[in-house]
């Protein structure tokens, strides 16, 4: 299995909410409602990322489904988004962006514009469900200038490596934690 294929069924397992190896409409939307539950506020305030999430549904996981069956499997996931990577890198891109600024809006609790560690980690955890250690050591490996902080560009760069380098040793590997 190729690094990009790793990566690729680890970003499958963060959004497969029910974790029943397929991805729906409602597995991707949750992301937003398990992070609302995290922060501690409405659904409502979480209104930005829940539009990202559905938009990034509607136009390219949907677009995954090459069965017609309604969900998107491992492997349709893993073959779309390879295919998606090289034929619409841009649009893509901007709803990558854009899902990454809601959700780092969200998180900035001190409102610079960036990411501390301690916002990175309970993002992240309060998203994906998965320890904050794997997050704490995803933030040292992902602040490329030491400053402590994670700026927007620092996230997309890190985002950009996660869903295309075959480069075992790039950043952005780390985005989801470690391999």
């Amino acid at each position: 299995m190729s690094i990009l294929d790793l990566k690729l069924d680890r970003s499958f397992d963060v959004f497969d909410a029910d974790r029943d190896g397929r991805l729906e409409r409602s597995d991707v939307l949750a992301v937003s409602d398990k992070l609302a539950e995290s922060l501690g506020v409405a659904p409502d305030c979480v209104a930005g990322l829940r539009d990202s999430l559905a938009d990034l549904w509607d136009t390219v996981f949907h677009a995954m489904d090459r069965n017609g069956d309604g969900a998107v499997d491992r492997e349709e996931h893993r073959a779309a988004f390879r295919a998606r990577i090289v034929t619409d890198q841009n649009r893509i891109w901007d709803r990558i962006r854009n899902l990454s600024n809601a959700w780092t809006e969200l998180g900035d609790r001190d409102g610079d514009g960036m990411l501390s560690r301690d916002e990175y980690t309970s993002l992240l955890h309060g998203m994906f469900r998965l320890p904050r250690q794997t997050f704490d050591e995803a933030f040292s490996v992902l602040d490329r200038d030491g400053d402590g902080q994670l700026s927007r560009e620092e996230i997309s760069t890190a985002m950009k490596e996660y869903y295309t380098s075959q480069d075992h040793s790039a950043r952005g590997n780390q985005f989801f934690g470690r391999l």
